[in-house]
Parts: structure tokens; sequence; C-alpha cells
């Protein structure tokens, strides 16, 4: 798998959260294989239900499970382990824990990938 590098972890210093950069040579990066799957899960992750136009059954209720009434955390579970299995290359979500932090959810979860395995962690936040 290859895809565009994106700073999904908003780590890389002067790059804005989830664009893309250029690598060390000034080309713009790129990630392979199992760093491309990991990004394309974290991307899911991000991705409001309703929000793809050609696709609006894709993506994670926010709304409806954490951010009004009452918050449905067994049911965002869910709905997170399906996003990260509809991924291409994923191949089983091994473990999948969240945490509420005042006025937002963490999140962090081990993926195996044809690729391999690791972990992933994110930060949904309620603004």
């Amino acid at each position: 798998m290859l895809t565009l590098s994106a700073n999904v972890n908003d780590n890389i210093p002067n790059v804005a959260f989830n664009d893309i950069y250029l690598d060390g040579d000034g080309n713009i990066s790129l990630s392979f294989d199992l760093q491309a799957v990991l990004q394309a899960c974290a991307q899911a992750a991000q991705t409001l239900l309703g929000e793809i136009i050609f696709n609006v059954d894709e993506g994670i209720p926010y709304f409806q499970t954490l951010w009004v009434g009452v918050p449905n955390v067994q049911q965002f579970n869910a709905a997170l382990r399906t996003a990260f299995l509809n991924v291409p290359n994923v191949v089983e979500v091994v473990s999948l824990m969240t945490s509420q932090v005042n006025n937002d959810l963490q999140y962090t979860a081990v993926i195996q990938t044809i690729y391999g395995s690791s972990g992933l962690t994110g930060i949904i936040t309620n603004a």
C-alpha cells in the first residue's frame, strides 16, 4: 500500500494537523505498507458519519454516540472498530480502548494488517 503522508498525529513541527508535508529532500512525503494502513485508520477514525458525500453511510456517528445526550461508548467503540476493519489491508482490530478526558475521547488500538501489527492512538475532540 502507498499513500501520501499526512500529519495525522499532529507530531510534526510546522505542519498543520492532518496536512501533507515534504520529506527531507523536499518531495511530498509518502507512507508505505504498515504506516500507510495505520494512517488510513487514523483518518477513518476522524470521518464523521455522512461526511463523505458519495457514501453517506460511511463514517462514525459521533453526535449520535458521544456528543448529544448520554454518551454511548459501546456503540462508539463498535463504530470505530468497524471503521478500522473497513480500511483496506486491515485484518483484525486486536484491541481497542477508549477513555474520556474532559471533552475529549482518547482511543488506543492495536491493528493487525497484512504487513504486521502496530498500535494507534488518537484524540476525538468535541470542539
